[in-house]
């Protein structure tokens, strides 16, 4: 079960069930959500709002009359996965009771659960294909009006016959609200995608772009206007990226309170792009006495 399945599940399990519906349908399922979405370089996730994604097994066990809120597929390589939220007004009890019967008979088994005071998890795979497998939370408000049911499956090679968006047809992203200008987006790139976390005296951004350009063309960019702006620029540490031939540089204001890294390497979809990722993290500035 990959890693970001299962910590969007355990997040949702420790924060869910404020007193409200819509707070929670409108918070803790956009962090469940961006949970499952957060991939390494390379992986293609798209997300679709009152539908199940393409792709999705057509067996999967549902819950009968539950609405779609919103669902995500992922592919990674030849991988496929798949997340998709529902609610429903229908107890929990009723919910999970049905899932427990639904995943528990053929070509369905149930791998193990945990059932608690506001959850119900199950963990299941399919008996006659050991590429599928998945898991079921099935959650509800303190106040019991509403059951929210978070349904993934995984399933290895599931993607080798796809056919890739083409990289011209990509939507240009906005960059994210409060992004420093003094970083700068490299001119007729493509931002793909983008991220932001604020966090106790700090924000952080990470946006991605593909360009068509030389990986190399696009370091020097950086390191020009990242010196214009009078930050001290110097190589990075690109180890730990997924990207293919990646290099990198970080980058500092005096006082540490603007910092960051340019990451670039070969675009895992289409090798003739590069991928840029650009990380920041803008401090906010200490107060005098």
């Amino acid at each position: 079960m990959p890693a970001a399945v299962v910590g969007a599940v355990v997040w949702f399990v420790a924060s869910s069930g404020g007193g409200s519906d819509t707070p929670r349908l409108g918070a803790d399922v956009a962090n469940v959500i961006n949970a499952f979405s957060q991939g390494q370089p390379g992986t293609l996730t798209t997300r679709y709002e009152g539908q199940p994604p393409p792709g999705l097994p057509p067996d999967l066990p549902t819950y009968p009359g539950a609405k779609v809120v919103s669902s995500i597929a992922q592919i990674s390589g030849d991988d496929a996965s798949y997340l998709v939220v529902y609610d429903t007004r229908d107890a929990r009890d009723n919910v999970a009771a049905h899932f427990n019967g639904a995943l528990g008979a053929d070509p369905w088994q149930i791998d193990g659960g945990q059932d608690g005071g506001e959850s119900t998890l199950h963990q299941f795979s399919k008996i006659d294909d050991s590429n599928v497998t998945g898991l079921v939370l099935v959650a509800e408000s303190k106040d019991g009006k509403l059951t929210t049911i978070i349904e993934s499956v995984q399933i290895t090679s599931g993607a080798k016959d796809r056919k890739p968006t083409p990289v011209a047809a990509r939507d240009n992203r906005p960059l994210p609200d409060g992004f420093p200008g003094d970083v700068p987006s490299y001119g007729g790139a493509t931002l793909i995608e983008s991220a932001y976390q604020k966090m106790a005296g700090a924000k952080s951004f990470a946006v991605s772009f593909i360009t068509k350009d030389d990986a190399s063309g696009v370091l020097d960019f950086y390191r020009d206007k990242l010196r214009g702006t009078k930050l001290n620029v110097t190589d990075g540490d690109a180890s730990q990226s997924g990207l293919e031939d990646a290099e990198a540089i970080q980058f500092s204001d005096d006082k540490s309170q603007l910092t960051g890294a340019v990451t670039v390497g070969k675009f895992a979809e289409d090798a003739s792009y590069t991928r840029i990722d650009v990380q920041v993290r803008v401090a906010k500035a200490a107060s005098t006495p």
